[in-house]
């Protein structure tokens, strides 16, 4: 059985490290990978528990599936417990991840630098979180990581975070606003500084470091070996050719790695004490000396390269330790062994170091050194001809090294690179002094450099090789043992054995070594040389003895060590036979030098001068402890020789500095013993003064101001002269008045050059403080050895110091740097002076000082002697403080009046701030008072009147804020009461409210960064604070008994502004930030909102006042997302309401009058009504408010309301209203952004009709430019010209000025209402014309011509706007205007938005667009929503569901009953159709269904009813909107009878529309015709009408029916005229129909006789407007056809035919129409047709072919007042002859065409152009053409014997509609060409030509000649098809018309003569 034990508390939280899911066993608990996980109980290998996420779900899962993390609980939650830094990071990367996200999905630029710098972060989180780093790693990741932080931070416009130098988070509530400011400025600086590159950082922080360290590694030496050798590195001077530093040794073995162990994969070194002036040497090289150790010739034992690289993990074998402890016994030796090994040359690598010091990021990774060997050259030479690069050859061998320059000390270095630089790495010291010498830092090195050597031959004939030996010995000439060495890394030697050269009598060694004797030992030793010659036989080699010796003593004989540079040594010959061993220092009575010699030739036993040998060596002396000064030395032993006293101390000044430095305590106690003990204080006081100032000066030195320390520490634990005090105060006095004594002057008047007391004054004062040490430690201690004896002398002596001191600065005399350098140390001395004097009468001392300083001068010195004291232990005293802080003030008063000094005031106010704010100053109220009176407001003036742009506006309103900071109530009391007084009071209230308003205003540039968040919440604390307490003020002084409305106006407007303003706005913040507010800040927005509703109650009978004024600010306040807020702020508007309501209607009266009288009360709050709504639009509309706003609004004040007995009704009403408003403006606000356009559109219009039932007329008028803008956007011109109608119907026709309220932005100039509404009526008729809207544009010329014509008479514009308006005459019948459809859009569902839940709307289409797109373009704005497939209404899951469904069907318009007058008149039909779709506000659509109760099958007729839908909308379509939603909708039944009637009168409607469309068109292909006729007189399928009369035309049914009588009566009717409709169709049919219908069409002919007999012999014989006579239809119509003829509205066919698919003319086959000569509008009423054979006709015109037909009787038709199809043709029932011949004669003469000859010409001449000069149209003119709307007109004429005259033009090859998107004739698909046949028309009649004359229009008599003629073979002509084109009428077409024969029996009424146009020309 499992046990289950609790857990230990240390393991009940972990995170999941691996996916774990077994959902198919019990009791699991899913994870998931990083899941945080609570563990309740364990046991062996579970755990049991839940996920923090989820803690409902418990379960149990693996342990090792866990990794148990330490924790912490933080509010209720389980936390990891981790750094500060790792929970930063976390944090970071949640809030990052977000904003990256979004910048991913937008593509933002920056986002891939985001996801870098999260990847940089989640490695350095990594790091951290592993605990593996060392402490320095540590911080450096860490610093890292804040550095990309406050970089990302940046980036990303996040608020920047405030850290202190280690990157803490800084807590900001624990410092003053100042230091905050600061800080601040230091993260701005540390950002900036983090953005850069990293060595921009590492030179930026090189200026402020003195030592610099290079740190050397080698790695790797690729060269030939054959024998050990010695590597010496170090750092070479290329200009002076020297080294620099110590050599750095490394023990490199003939196997290619180091002989020591030590130094085996570690041979590194860091040379350092390198200045800023060593390392701008201009070439400074890396060098590397090789010495090889070993024989004097190579042994070639192995020819193989080796590296350190090839064996680098070799063992050292037993010959290579050998060496090494050769080597590090003897430096090559021979050891005791005897064997036989010297240091010969080997080779030089040089690298230059410049460009790598200079850029050491851009040289990282290893370094190569070029080597080569030295051959018979010196090491020196080498290394020349390597830098001169000169006869190098090639280099093979070469050396890698790393290099990295370090800055700081090497104390520093150790703990910024532990890694780097640990414990056993080697340090090469530079072979000098830093640049700056720490006090601990005690070296005595001397290094000592064997330059060259002379050695004459003697007895050899050759040259020697020449070894010398140094070792260093005492006065006994006995070694001193390890004191020598060769360099860092190798350890110190007894003796050091130079390089031995070959055969060389001059050798040039150039080898320095260090020499580091103890000082104790340094005064008795000395250096000794011996010279012995090496043989290159061993054997010779052992017997040799050295020839030569050489010395040099260490210390001088007067005491100094030995000089510096270079000394030539005298070399003595050894007579070893002579030359006593026992006595080895001997030498020492011999001359060391030839400078020693003097011409002498010195000789001692065994030793003699060798006059032609000299030995040269050079001294560098490094030591703190020697001097080699004479002068030093002779002050320092004063006491022995009092006669050079007075020469030594005036030598001191020429002692450098260095040995100054070096014995510094030494030489001051000897001064202070002088000054103390001499005989003589007259003449040496003084000059031990100035050489006590002279050290102090040296000291004071940047190279040695580290001694300072030195120094101190000397004042304060080894200064001794307890009487020196006195005398120091004496000769200071004494140096004052001598220097302010008054100067001599010159004749003139001048004075001479400086004084040697001004001099010495001006050095006295510029180290005055050290001066003052010695006098205040003198004193102190003779205190204590005497009981403070002799304090009143002292203090007086004191007293008369200070009082000189006043007095100096009161002299005349120029003392100005005399003065400055008081000013400059007058802190310190103060400072010091508190430990003997009285703090209280020294702060009286200082200030008189720094009174007496006239206003205009040392005004810097004074400013930071000021500054300076701030800092002072003086100034944190509160007695000294009392006194300093008021003059301190006082200066920086006048300072910032007069704009001087205003950095340095601004940094001592900070430093004031600073200090008050601590704890340890004591009480610091009076010094806050002091401040306050002194500076707060000219530091507000200060801040107000600087441009924000400068930089010292922030820390002005930093110091202002810290100053408010620190006041509390006492202190604004003593304020208010000081400026009342003073009158005051006023001013500075409105000034501090102005100063806060613009803090907090976003209409001004803000003081501080917008990330400065911490800054900012803080300043809004503090001015919390400040208004809180002002507010108290305004009440006491501005409220009574003197009402101040401008104070309390501003005090609203900046405390609600304050209340406003973005940072305080939590509720956009996210989540981190707005926990981080609120821990530190807290909300304040509440107490803000609490003090400014006290404030308006306090007001009391001034409330009415600010009625209207702040209704704004305290409505947006109300708005802030905060709802204690809101609560507290909601009922303000209730009072507002009220106080207006019981106001004054008289303004002598106040609020408070109308009490005692009730009758004066105004009794309405319209002015607060029209504020609120106003201000609520601009405040919404900004995005302010929501809906709990809304609700909460509604709420409070509707209980107010209710509860008050007055304002129940009123107050009820408004805010309904108001409540309605914010609805509204919410939605806008919603929709607004929507891409729906009907939406944004639809929720203008919904405010728009608000604002005009609450009659707001400025809104409104804001609300129509709303709407007219969205209509512009979108094209909608018909509905942006009704929209601006609307501003139009509110201004009159007068010229009354226009108010602010109706003023129009678009048209500014305006001034009167007769302006205004005249420019809108042009703007409305420029709309109306380009949404084809003609008669709307009529319509209001017709009220301008009005004006025009009755009320200004301005005819001139009168006359342009009549052209104006019959150019929208001639545009309605001649342009193509399509009709829009409409359709019914239900929008059921929650989902949508409430102007859309379950409402039903009627959509006005777009042009062309049918039902489908209309759909496809619902759902594209609508995405979410789907498409309902049926009409059936919905149920409650779906109107009441949160999806979004839409139904859509299209609806057909029902015209108003007001334009039935067209039903009775013979109109266009382009006039009727746009009132049949326009100006339409009902509309229909039928259902079909089936009811069985009619009897019958299902099937049956007298089943079929509908169910027919009528809707109204709210307003008539087009409006100004394309959408209105339906406000009533009507459903009914229609009966199967009913049905019936209506089929049958659109069955004979479209018979009769087809016959027309087929006679306009000729065209047409007969598809449409042919099986309209057939389904009709054939009905196979329906059975045709024959179904209705068995249903309905039965006796059963009439007595079943008895009320349908009526209707059965109509059916009947309407079944009869059906036949005269299909006979005059058959005769068409028949005229059009090819060979190849000719038995259908026979067929049909049969059917039809059949039903003719059938319906005449039930129904009787009925006619219609188209009578038949004979062949010929003609239309009855008793006007002319002329008017008809000429008539535009005749010129085009309806867009329902022309859309039709069987009409055989598509629309996009439209032509357009070629203007022509007006002589064809005449011809446009003739038609001809000749009745003989005809012959095949081709027409070649490229734009079009046609067939001629077979003559046929033709049919001349009048067109019904349709409202699809064409207009109504004039019909002509009969033309006199006379009249026919005389029309026809009159253009015989002009014809070029036969009309009664046996023959006509080819038909292809007729396709050509009849003139040959007609020129060609212009290319300006086919533009023109394309650009003209299409128009058709078909006039009927009736004319004998006329030919086809289609060549009469090309334009008759050409459709008769034009398509608008045609751009050419050519590119236009000619339509399809009718069947051929065989007998087409024949031209032969036509016998006489046809010719224009262009004398005369009067037609030529030859045509009434050929009348007999031509009727005796026909009694009909048929007209063949002539089209004509004009200016006036774009195309004509007569097609097809029959003309009748004369009847003598019937007159007939007379023709006039075609009516020529206006504009008319003759053809050419």
């Amino acid at each position: 059985m499992t046990v289950w034990s609790d857990c230990n508390a240390k393991q009940s939280f972990g995170i999941a490290k691996c996916n774990f899911d077994q959902d198919t066993k019990p009791h699991r608990l899913n994870l998931d990978v990083g899941d945080a996980l609570i563990i309740l109980k364990e046991t062996t290998h579970w755990y049991y528990g839940y996920k923090q996420k989820a803690k409902e779900t418990r379960g149990i899962f693996p342990k090792s599936y866990v990794h148990l993390c330490e924790y912490s609980i933080v509010n209720g939650e389980y936390c990891i417990q981790r750094t500060d830094i790792v929970e930063e990071i976390t944090k970071v990367m949640l809030e990052w991840g977000g904003i990256a996200k979004n910048y991913f999905l937008s593509t933002n630029p920056n986002f891939q630098k985001i996801r870098r710098k999260m990847n940089e972060l989640s490695i350095n989180r990594t790091a951290l979180i592993s605990g593996n780093l060392p402490l320095d790693e540590m911080r450096k990741v860490k610093l890292q990581a804040t550095a990309q932080i406050d970089t990302g931070n940046r980036l990303l416009g996040l608020d920047m975070v405030v850290r202190d130098e280690s990157g803490d988070i800084l807590d900001t509530n624990a410092i003053c606003t100042t230091e905050l400011y600061e800080n601040h400025m230091n993260a701005v600086q540390r950002i900036e500084k983090a953005n850069r590159l990293s060595s921009d950082r590492d030179s930026l922080r090189g200026h402020n470091k003195y030592s610099h360290n290079i740190l050397l590694h080698v790695n790797a030496f690729v060269c030939k070996f054959q024998e050990d050798s010695d590597l010496l590195f170090t750092l070479f001077d290329g200009e002076t050719h020297k080294p620099i530093s110590e050599n750095y040794v490394v023990k490199w073995s003939r196997t290619g790695i180091a002989r020591d162990v030590d130094q085996f994969d570690n041979i590194r070194v860091l040379f350092t004490d390198l200045s800023r002036s060593d390392l701008s040497i201009s070439k400074m090289y890396l060098v590397c000396y090789a010495i090889r150790i070993g024989t004097m010739e190579v042994k070639d034992s192995t020819d193989s390269k080796r590296t350190s690289m090839s064996i680098a993990n070799s063992v050292l074998t037993a010959a290579s330790r050998k060496h090494s402890q050769l080597s590090v016994n003897s430096n090559g030796s021979s050891s005791s062994t005897g064997e036989y090994i010297m240091r010969r040359p080997f080779g030089v690598a040089c690298k230059d170091l410049t460009p790598i010091i200079s850029k050491p990021e851009d040289f990282r990774g290893n370094l190569d050194l070029p080597f080569i060997m030295c051959e018979k050259d010196t090491l020196d030479g080498t290394l020349r001809k390597l830098i001169a690069n000169k006869d190098i050859g090639k280099i093979e061998s070469k050396m890698a090294v790393t290099f990295e320059v370090l800055r700081g000390d090497i104390k520093q270095i150790k703990e910024d690179f532990p890694r780097l630089v640990h414990t056993n790495v080697p340090v090469a010291r530079k072979m000098g002094f830093p640049e700056v010498i720490l006090p601990g830092d005690v070296r005595n090195d001397l290094y000592l450099t064997i330059c060259s050597g002379e050695f004459a031959r003697i007895a050899k004939t050759s040259e020697k090789n020449v070894e010398v030996t140094v070792c260093v010995a005492n006065e006994q000439g006995q070694l001193v043992p390890g004191v020598m060495s060769i360099g860092a890394g190798h350890p110190p030697i007894d003796e050091y054995k130079s390089v031995v050269y070959y055969h060389d009598d001059k050798p040039k060694w150039q080898e320095t070594f260090k020499i580091h004797v103890p000082i104790e030992e340094f005064k008795q030793c000395h250096l000794r040389f011996t010279l012995k010659h090496r043989s290159s036989n061993e054997q010779k080699d052992r017997s040799e003895k050295p020839f030569g010796l050489a010395y040099v003593r260490l210390m001088q004989s007067n005491g100094t060590t030995i000089p510096q540079g270079q000394h030539v040594l005298a070399v003595y010959k050894i007579d070893h036979k002579k030359y006593d061993k026992t006595v080895a220092n001997c030498y020492m009575e011999l001359p060391a030098t030839t400078a020693e010699l003097q011409g002498t030739k010195p000789s001692v036993g065994g030793l003699s001068l060798l006059p032609k040998d000299q030995l040269s060596i050079c001294v560098n002396l490094c030591s703190t402890k020697l001097t080699q000064s004479v002068s030093l030395l002779g002050l320092l032993h004063w006491s022995a020789h009092k006669e050079r006293l007075e020469q030594s101390l005036n030598a001191l000044s020429d002692v450098p500095g260095e040995e100054v430095v070096k014995f510094l305590q030494d030489i001051l106690d000897a001064l202070f013993n002088i000054l103390v003990e001499n005989e003589e204080p007259e003449k040496y006081d003084q000059l031990v003064f100035m050489s006590i100032i002279h050290l102090i000066e040296t000291v004071s030195d940047l190279k040695y101001q580290h001694f300072l320390t030195v120094l101190d520490v000397y004042i304060n634990e080894s200064f001794s002269a307890t009487l020196a005090y006195t005398k120091l105060m004496d000769v200071l006095m004494r140096n004052i008045r001598d220097a302010i004594t008054p100067c001599e002057k010159s004749a003139d008047g001048i004075e001479l050059e400086e004084s040697p007391a001004v001099r010495r004054l001006y050095k006295t004062t510029r180290y005055l403080h050290y001066v003052m040490k010695f006098v205040i430690r003198s004193r102190v201690l003779y205190a204590a050895m005497n009981c403070n004896a002799d304090y009143v002398d002292f203090a007086t002596r004191l007293q008369e110091l200070l009082k000189m001191f006043v007095d100096m600065i009161g002299c005349p005399s120029n003392l100005l740097k005399s003065e400055g350098a008081l000013l400059k140390n007058l802190h310190t001395v103060a400072t010091d002076l508190m430990e003997v004097f009285d703090e209280v009468h020294l702060s009286i001392s200082i200030v008189e000082i720094l009174e007496k300083f006239p206003k205009r001068r040392l005004t810097q010195s004074k400013m930071g002697c000021i500054k300076d004291f701030v800092e002072t232990k003086l100034f944190s005293s509160p007695k000294c403080r009392a006194i300093l802080l008021p003059v301190f003030c006082k200066h920086i008063k006048d300072h910032l009046q007069s704009n001087d000094e205003i950095a340095e005031c601004i940094n001592i106010m900070n430093n004031i701030l600073k200090l008050l704010y601590r704890s340890d100053v004591g009480p610091t109220h009076n010094d806050v008072r002091d401040i306050m009176i002194i500076l707060l407001r000219q530091v507000m003036k200060a801040a107000h009147a600087l441009d924000r742009d400068t930089g010292v506006v922030g820390q002005f309103i930093a110091i202002m804020l810290g100053i408010l900071q620190r006041m509390d109530a006492q202190h604004y009391k003593y304020f208010v009461n000081d400026l009342h007084q003073q009158g005051e009071l006023k001013d500075f209230i409105i000034e501090i409210l102005l100063v806060f308003e613009e803090l907090v205003s976003p209409h001004q540039k803000a003081v501080f960064p917008r990330d400065w968040m911490d800054m900012i919440m803080h300043q809004n604390t503090v001015i919390l604070g400040a208004l809180q307490q002002l507010s108290m003020v305004i009440t006491d002084y501005f409220l009574c008994p003197v009402f101040d409305k401008q104070i309390w106006s501003n005090f609203f407007q900046c405390s609600i502004a304050f209340l406003v303003q973005s940072p305080l706005q939590l509720n956009d913040f996210n989540d981190n930030k707005r926990q981080i507010v609120f821990a530190r800040y807290r909300d304040i927005r509440k107490d803000t909102a609490k003090e400014i509703r006290k404030m308006w109650f306090q007001l009391g009978k001034h409330k009415p006042k600010f009625v209207p004024q702040l209704v704004e600010p305290i409505l947006e306040m109300s708005m802030i997302p905060e709802t204690e807020l809101r609560r507290e702020t909601i009922p303000i508007f209730f009072d507002m309401m009220q106080c207006e309501y019981y106001s004054s209607r008289l303004e002598l009266e106040s609020y408070g009058d109308t009490k005692h009288n009730n009758a004066h009360h105004k009794g309405n709050f319209s002015e607060f009504k029209t504020a609120m709504i106003e201000k609520l639009d601009i405040l919404i509309g900004a995005g302010k408010g929501d809906q709990e706003y809304k609700e909460l609004f509604q709420k409070i004040m509707l209980e107010y309301c209710a509860a008050h007995n007055t304002l129940n009704v009123d107050g009820t009403s408004f805010v309904a209203m108001v409540t309605k408003l914010m609805d509204k403006l919410l939605e806008y606000r919603c929709i607004i952004q929507d891409e729906s356009k009907e939406n944004r559109m639809a929720c203008t219009f919904s405010l728009l009709q608000f604002y005009s039932e609450v009659d707001l007329k400025e809104m409104y008028i804001r609300y129509v430019y709303k709407l007219c803008a969205l209509h512009m956007e979108f094209e909608n011109y018909t509905e942006a010209a009704f929209t601006l109608k609307l501003h139009t119907e509110l201004l009159r026709w007068n010229d009354t000025e226009l108010s602010p309220q109706l003023r129009s932005y678009r048209h500014s100039n305006c001034r009167t209402h007769r302006e205004l509404k005249e420019a809108l009526y042009f703007e409305i008729m420029d709309y109306f014309d380009k949404g084809k809207q003609w008669e709307c544009a009529i319509d209001m010329c017709k009220v301008l011509a009005q004006q025009y014509e009755e009320e200004i008479y301005d005819y001139i514009k009168l006359a342009e706007l009549l052209k104006r308006m019959a150019q929208f005459f001639e545009k309605i019948l001649k342009e193509l205007r399509h009709t829009s459809e409409y359709f019914r859009v239900c929008f059921y569902g929650c989902g949508f938005p409430r102007l859309l839940q379950n409402k039903v709307y009627i959509f006005r289409g777009k042009e062309y667009e049918r039902l489908s797109d209309f759909c496809s373009r619902m759902l594209v704005q609508h995405p979410q929503a789907e498409l309902m497939q049926t009409l059936e209404a919905p149920g409650e899951d779906i109107t009441h569901g949160d999806g979004q469904f839409i139904q859509v069907n299209k609806v057909e318009p029902i015209m108003d009953a007001a334009f039935s007058k067209f039903n009775e008149k013979i109109i266009s039909n382009e006039i009727v159709k746009y009132f049949t779709s326009n100006n339409v506000q009902k509309f229909q659509f039928s259902r079909p269904f089936r009811d069985s109760t009619g009897g019958g099958g299902m099937d049956d007729v007298r089943n079929l009813w509908l169910e027919r839908t009528e809707l109204i909308t709210q307003f008539p379509l087009p409006g100004i909107l394309r959408w209105f939603p339906v406000v009533d909708a009507h459903t009914f039944k229609i009966s199967p009878l009913e049905h019936a009637v209506e089929i049958m009168k659109e069955t004979n409607k479209d018979i009769r529309q087809l016959v027309i469309l087929h006679q306009s068109d000729e065209s047409l292909t007969i598809n449409q015709l042919t099986m309209k006729l057939n389904g009709i007189v054939d009905p196979a399928v329906m059975g045709g009408f024959a179904k209705y009369e068995e249903a309905f035309l039965t006796e059963e049914y009439v007595e079943q029916h008895p009320d349908d009588k009526e209707l059965v009566e109509e059916l009947k009717e309407l079944i009869a005229l059906q036949i005269p409709l299909l006979k005059i169709a058959i005769r068409l049919h028949r005229q059009k129909a090819p060979d190849s219908l000719k038995a259908l069409h026979d067929h049909l002919e049969g059917c039809f006789a059949d039903m003719q007999q059938h319906v005449e012999s039930r129904y009787g014989r009925k006619t219609c407007d188209l009578k038949i006579e004979r062949d010929s239809v003609i239309m009855r119509r008793t006007n002319s056809f002329l008017p008809a003829l000429f008539d535009s509205g005749n010129n085009r066919l309806s867009e329902t035919s022309m859309g039709s698919s069987d009409s055989g003319l598509s629309k996009s086959t439209f032509l357009p129409r070629p203007p022509t000569n007006s002589i064809k509008s005449t011809l446009a009423s003739l038609s001809f047709n000749t009745n003989t054979k005809g012959t095949k006709h081709k027409d070649k015109t490229p734009a079009k072919r046609r067939s001629m037909k077979q003559p046929r009787d033709a049919l001349s038709l009048p067109v019904t007042n349709s409202q699809w199809y064409t207009p109504p043709l004039t019909t002509i029932t009969s033309t006199p002859e006379k009249e026919i011949n005389t029309s026809i004669n009159s253009l015989a003469s002009a014809s070029n065409t036969s009309l009664s000859g046996p023959k006509t010409p080819d038909p292809r001449v007729l396709t050509e152009e009849l003139t040959p000069k007609r020129p060609l149209r212009s290319e300006k003119e086919k533009e023109r053409r394309l650009s003209r709307p299409a128009s058709i007109a078909t006039p009927t004429a009736s004319i004998k014997t006329f030919a086809d005259t289609r060549s009469l033009s090309e334009s008759s090859n050409r459709n008769s509609v034009e398509t608008t998107d045609s751009t050419s004739e050519e590119d236009i698909r000619p339509p399809p060409l009718p069947a051929k046949t065989r007998d087409s028309t024949d031209f032969s009649s036509l016998s006489h030509s046809l010719d224009w004359n262009p004398s005369n229009y009067t037609m030529l008599n030859v045509l009434s000649s050929n009348t007999s003629t031509t009727s005796s073979s026909i009694s009909t002509t048929t007209l063949t098809k002539t089209s004509i084109t004009n200016t006036t009428y774009e195309y004509l077409e007569a097609t097809n018309f029959s003309v009748q024969t004369p009847d003598a029996n019937k007159p007939r009424p007379p023709t006039p003569p075609p009516k020529p146009s206006r504009h008319s020309k003759h053809i050419p």
